[in-house]
This record gives C-alpha cells, sequence and structure tokens, in this order.
C-alpha cells in the first residue's frame, strides 16, 4: 500500500467519523436551532470569538451579551457544547429539581486534578451517597458547638486589624481569608491551622490562582483537549498549586489521624473536643471502619469542603463589608441591633451565642442583599440528559449544558423594584411571600443544593457582628453598585481589591 492510499484512507475514515458524529447529533442541533441564540455562530468555535480579550473581562462581556435579551433561554455555541442560559425563576425551578439535569457538566471534569470525584463534581450516583454520609455533620445540633471556636478566630481577626485603625484604606479580603481559614479547619476539619498567626500563608495566593487557571481552561475552548493544555505555563502553575493544596490537605488529615490515635490510648484529647463531632471527625471513623470510605475518596471530600467552605464566606463577607462601608446608615441599623442583644457595652461584652444568631435579623437581611447583587456562584452549570420541556414551548435538548444565570436573576427588573438599590428591607417576610421561590438562589436549589448553608450564615453573621461591635467601616468615597467592577474566577470576584477604612467603635451610636 503506496503513501497516497494511505492518506485518502485515513482521509475517507476521518471524514466518515465527522459523519456519524454530526449524524448522532442531529437531535441537539433541532433542539438549539428552535431557541433564540448569540450570533454570529463560527465554526469550530461557535460563538467563542464574543469571549475573546483579557480573562477578568469575559464575565464582563457574558453580562452585556445577555442584556441584548429579554427573556429566557438564550442559545450559545462554546465549541461543540451546546449552551442553554437560562434566567427565569420558573425555569430554573424545573431545571433544578429534575432528574434530567442533576449530574454536574462535564466542564467540571477540570477540577479532577484537583477535586476529584468529591462531593461538587461527583456523579449522581457517587453524590447521593455521599451527600447522605456527609448531611450529619452540618446538623444544627454539630453546628451550635462550633459557636465558641467562630467567636475565638473572630476575636483574633479584631486584634490582628488593630494597625489599621484610622489609617487609609487597606485590603480587608486578606484579613478574612486567614480567618475564615482557620474557622473552617478547627470547626468542619476539627484541627487548628493558626494561619492567622503565622500571618504568611501560601493558602490564599495558590487557591486564588488555581481558580484563575481553572476558570480560563473553562471558557477558552482551545484550552480544553489535555493534549494542548499540557503543553502550556497553565498546566505547570497548575501541578504547582495542586501539590501546594493537597499537601495542605493531606497535613490536616494527619493530624486528625494523629488524634484518633491518641483517643484510643487514652491521651491528650478532651470529651468537649469529640462532642462537636466535626466533619473530618465522622469522616475519620468511615475511613478507620473500612467499609464507607477509602482513602483517597476521604482526601478528596476534604478538598471539596475546604473549596466550597473558605472561598465563598470569604467573598461574601467582604462583599457585605464594603456594603456596611458604603451605607453607613444601613451599618449603623445593623451596630443598633447588636445593641439591642448584647446592650451598651457590647465591644467589651460577652460572646456571642447560638441564641443572639435568630435575633440578627437585619444583619441577616444585609447577607442576603449583598448575595443578591453579588452571588458568590454568578452561573451555575447542569448537564442535560434527557430531553427537558421548561415552558414556554421550549425545551432543553438532550446532550445540551445550561447554564443558570443567577446574576441576571438576581438583578432583574421585572422581579426587583429599583435592582441597583441596596434595601436590606426586601428581605422581610411580607416582601419575600411576594416573589416567586426561585427569585433568590445565591446558595443553588433543589437537591443539589449548598449543603452547608446554614453553617455558612451562621460562621457569616458570628464574623460580621464580631468586628461591628468594635469597628466602624468607611469609604472615602461612596462607590455606585453598577461601578463595582466584578469578574468571575469560577467565583464572583472584584476586578479591584475590596478597600476599607476602620474606625474604633465607641459605646455609644457613631453617625
Amino acid at each position: 500500500m503506496d503513501l497516497s492510499t494511505i492518506l485518502i484512507t485515513v482521509l475517507m475514515t476521518g471524514f466518515i467519523k465527522l459523519i456519524i458524529y454530526h449524524y448522532r447529533r442531529l437531535d441537539l442541533y433541532r433542539g438549539g436551532s428552535k431557541i433564540p441564540g448569540l450570533e454570529p455562530v463560527l465554526p469550530i468555535i461557535g460563538n467563542a470569538h464574543l469571549l475573546f480579550g483579557e480573562t477578568k473581562n469575559v464575565f464582563r462581556k457574558i453580562i452585556l451579551l445577555l442584556e441584548k435579551f429579554k427573556v429566557s433561554p438564550v442559545r450559545a455555541w462554546l465549541g461543540h457544547k451546546l449552551c442553554i442560559i437560562l434566567f427565569d425563576p420558573e425555569q430554573m425551578k424545573i431545571v433544578l429539581n429534575s432528574p434530567k439535569t442533576i449530574e454536574r457538566d462535564e466542564l467540571l471534569r477540570f477540577f479532577l486534578p484537583w477535586l476529584g470525584t468529591g462531593l461538587i463534581a461527583a456523579p449522581a450516583q457517587k453524590w447521593k451517597v455521599h451527600r447522605k454520609l456527609i448531611m450529619p455533620t452540618f446538623n444544627p445540633r454539630v453546628l451550635e458547638k462550633f459557636t465558641v471556636t467562630i467567636n475565638k478566630q473572630c476575636e483574633i481577626l479584631v486584634n490582628i486589624m488593630e494597625p489599621e485603625i484610622d489609617k487609609e484604606e487597606f485590603d480587608i479580603f486578606n484579613y478574612i481569608s486567614l480567618c475564615t481559614i482557620d474557622i473552617v479547619c478547627e470547626t468542619i476539619m476539627g484541627v487548628p491551622s493558626n494561619e492567622q498567626i503565622k500571618k504568611n500563608s501560601a493558602y490564599p495566593a495558590a487557591f486564588e490562582k488555581i481558580m484563575k487557571i481553572l476558570y480560563q481552561r473553562m471558557i477558552e475552548v482551545w484550552l480544553h483537549p489535555n493534549v494542548i493544555f499540557n503543553a502550556t505555563k497553565l498546566a505547570k502553575d497548575q501541578r504547582e498549586c495542586i501539590k501546594y493544596l493537597h499537601k495542605q490537605t493531606n497535613d490536616i488529615i494527619e493530624k486528625k489521624l494523629e488524634q484518633y490515635s491518641e483517643k484510643m490510648n487514652g491521651n491528650s484529647i478532651t470529651q468537649i473536643e469529640f462532642q462537636r463531632k466535626a466533619f473530618l471527625d465522622f469522616f475519620t471513623e468511615l475511613l478507620l471502619e473500612g467499609t464507607k470510605l477509602t482513602t483517597e475518596e476521604f482526601r478528596e471530600e476534604v478538598e471539596n469542603i475546604m473549596f466550597a467552605g473558605y472561598d465563598t464566606t470569604t467573598t461574601v463577607n467582604s462583599f457585605v463589608i464594603l456594603m456596611l462601608a458604603n451605607f453607613p446608615k444601613i451599618q449603623e441599623k445593623c451596630y443598633e441591633e447588636l445593641v439591642e442583644i448584647f446592650g451598651d457595652k457590647i465591644n467589651g461584652g460577652r460572646q456571642i451565642e447560638n441564641e443572639d444568631l435568630d435575633r440578627m435579623k437585619y444583619l441577616g437581611r444585609v447577607i442576603k442583599e449583598t448575595m443578591r447583587l453579588f452571588p458568590i456562584a454568578p452561573l451555575l452549570i447542569r448537564q442535560v440528559n434527557g430531553d427537558l420541556d421548561i415552558g414556554g414551548g421550549y425545551t432543553l435538548p438532550k446532550g445540551s449544558t445550561v447554564f443558570l444565570a443567577i446574576w441576571k436573576l438576581h438583578r432583574s427588573a421585572d422581579i426587583w423594584d429599583d435592582p441597583l438599590c441596596f434595601n436590606p428591607d426586601r428581605f422581610l417576610p411580607e416582601q419575600v411571600a411576594k416573589r416567586h421561590p426561585y427569585a433568590y438562589i445565591p446558595f443553588s436549589a433543589g437537591p443539589r443544593n449548598c449543603i452547608g448553608l446554614k453553617y455558612a450564615m451562621m460562621s457569616m453573621k458570628i464574623l460580621l457582628a464580631t468586628i461591628l461591635r468594635n469597628y466602624i467601616f468607611m469609604k472615602d468615597k461612596h462607590v455606585n453598585i453598577e461601578d463595582i467592577e466584578i469578574k468571575a474566577e469560577v467565583f464572583l470576584k472584584t476586578i479591584d481589591p475590596i478597600t476599607i477604612k476602620i474606625k474604633r467603635r465607641k459605646n455609644t451610636f457613631e453617625s
């Protein structure tokens, strides 16, 4: 067989495979053609050219593209992938509760080298089993035992922030991030990390770097094939970040196993520590039983909980502090609520207790309004494993990917009056009752929602209340909501650092 014959055979084989590939996708193409979408669609890359440019500007481009559409759904092609974007609450309700969209999308495969098939990216069957195992660790009776630890870490934060009093604006995110690591490690993991005291932790930088890499790979379709990605510097940087993050996780696990070894020998672990039954305690017991969990699954779930618990609450807390600094009257109303709970001498008074959290109703509304305007996960992604009728004459075709545009939903003028106005009273019970139950879903919804919602709200309230009892937040200049430049690195971020000034709070109301 000569070279020309071989070449013709290869070309014909490739051509036949291409025809078969597209033939099998005919239903997908037909389904997508019935949905209004972005234009133009180019061969091979689809609409990806509309997102060309710096990674930090991609999310802004997505927002501007969606502003052209008043009605959901919207079709987009990301390379060969058919993406359907939704921002209607009823359509979102259908998707988030359908067994046809319970699977995470294949785009999350890029997280596998880091997070494995833990709770976040797990196939549906494995997710059901592991979620059932994890649920008891977020039981309210377990969570209430964490209050003392969270108080302790927040008091360390207050002390560490002291040098910033009456100084110029500073980046609050760095302080909040180290405190959050300490809180997550000592409560959920049951292992102290002392990152605030060490001050030189590399964890935040490594976490931020890998999130940038993963987001860039998700949106730049030419980086999807492993053969291309692995030849880039991004792949080298990713491996270095993962090596460091896995080491941090393994260190936590080793400390926990040492604790259990001491417990078995009747040594230093106190009864109080084991009454807490943190997430890691439960999973350590499962690992030692050797029946429900492998060593690799154990590590993956620890990695997943750190991923979910660290950056989300750090970012939300930073946004809330920015809003309080930006709206002094709202900040003072939060302070007045704390005075009602703790009395006048609140910055030198008792610690926050579980019973106090339910009384922080206005602070709770401030947190919710912040997450409305700045949802930590601005886009949720699901895989469509069967044709799904979403109403209005539209069907999501099998094989497509559905994007839930939480950002657009939360800022829709059809749902929210004056949507760019910061108004915590939108979340008064009588106002909530008027809205569609899926008009506000910052932690997702349905069976695959955020497992740590109650934990997140508890830790955020304690952290914010503790700082508010000690400091006044200020901005040199008021910033309009629409002028806050946003980017997405999987989770929502500001393009510029979140900076504030602080002033020591006196035991009288400050104007």
